[in-house]
């Protein structure tokens, strides 16, 4: 039940008080007490919706009681109507208003005042009530978007930490990937090459014994196909794992493998050199020329460009590597288009390049594309 307590040392006051606020306050219960002291043991007990406050008492005046109110965290929210005979002096009303008292009434007053500030109180409680739930429920939003944003950031970190995983994994698989063409390379070289060789060797020398012209026709159209075979084995070991990239570096491979494209595309190619070498890790050597064929592949299969330009600078802490086309251009972002090719197929080069803590820049129009690797300079070449 809601309260109201009413504190006056004169008992006649407080019985007309209670009288007309029983009257106009129903479903209100009206405590009194007949003294500041036990004034304030009822308001820290019963915690009243208002308390309507004589000034001069004994023993606590009302200034003391209000002041002692206001500075506790309990009671501190309760509006204080001020009842006084000096209600109207000034001096009186300010030391009231300084001391915590929310409205004043004189002695004797009004029957139909009393009732109205009574009614301003009990508002001004249920607007702090209202405000103070307002708060808490914000206080309690504010804790919870705290923890969300705890638990965001530590899901975020968990994401960072697993593509960071799968870049690692994508680069491992390709170094992996590496190893095992170069051992498929050696295959070819060493097992199905030489093989193809002895084969054409002795074949060969079967001309030199004039057998008949048929047979000799035969053994020379067998010959021509054997050659061409140990032609496209070569090839294909080259591009397999490339002996020059291992022996000689990345330039020469990069320089061989666009004259390569001349011939076999007929397609215009120009290599800028502006270094003398590339300082890197030997895996990064790997990485950056698979990252260059492929976007000379991406050249070939889809911007019918008829040249195409590779270009290797230096500046102060990075290598820069462009490959350029005058081909028919693309939109591209990195973000989308991952459920074609081409565009999943640039996404895993960026992806793969932030592994060595490089960088990819695309620009493309319809006058060409212009594709950027940015690595920075490493001390430990290996």
């Amino acid at each position: 039940m809601k309260k109201i307590l009413v504190i006056d040392d004169v008992n006649s006051n407080i019985i007309l008080i209670k009288s007309i606020l029983l009257k106009h306050f129903v479903g209100f219960e009206i405590l009194t007490a007949h003294s500041g002291i036990e004034g304030l043991e009822i308001a820290d007990k019963e915690l009243p919706c208002t308390i309507l406050l004589d000034i001069y008492m004994p023993e606590m005046n009302g200034f003391e009681v209000c002041k002692h109110l206001k500075n506790n965290p309990l009671t501190r929210g309760i509006p204080i109507l001020m009842i006084s005979a000096f209600g109207n002096d000034s001096k009186v009303r300010v030391k009231g208003l300084n001391t915590g008292a929310d409205a004043f009434i004189s002695k004797p007053f009004h029957m139909e005042e009393l009732v109205a500030l009574v009614n301003v109180m009990l508002r001004i409680k249920s607007a702090e009530d209202r405000l103070r739930e307002q708060n808490n429920d914000l206080e309690e939003n504010i804790k919870k978007l705290k923890r969300a944003e705890k638990v965001q950031k530590k899901n975020l970190l968990k994401i960072n930490k697993y593509q960071n995983k799968l870049k690692q994994l994508n680069h491992d698989l390709l170094l992996t990937e590496e190893k095992e063409k170069k051992a498929i390379a050696s295959y070819l070289h060493d097992g199905i090459g030489q093989t193809l060789s002895i084969a054409h060797i002795r074949l060969t020398s079967i001309l030199n014994l004039e057998p008949e012209s048929k047979i000799k026709n035969t053994i020379f159209e067998s010959t021509k196909l054997i050659d061409n075979a140990i032609k496209e084995s070569k090839l294909l070991t080259y591009d397999l794992s490339p002996p020059i990239l291992y022996e000689l570096g990345l330039i020469p491979a990069l320089r061989w493998k666009i004259d390569t494209i001349e011939q076999k595309e007929n397609i215009k190619t120009v290599f800028k050199n502006k270094v003398n070498s590339i300082e890197l890790e030997t895996n990064s050597h790997i990485l950056i020329y698979r990252i260059i064929c492929e976007l000379l592949l991406n050249v070939i299969k889809h911007a019918n460009a008829s040249s195409i330009i590779v270009e290797i600078t230096k500046r102060k802490r990075y290598y820069r590597l462009t490959v350029s086309d005058d081909g028919i251009g693309f939109n591209y972002n990195k973000f989308s288009g991952l459920n074609k090719p081409i565009g999943y197929g640039l996404f895993s080069i960026n992806e793969r390049i932030e592994v060595i803590n490089g960088k990819f820049l695309i620009k493309s129009n319809a006058n060409g594309t212009t594709a950027s690797i940015i690595v920075p300079f490493q001390n430990n070449k290996k």
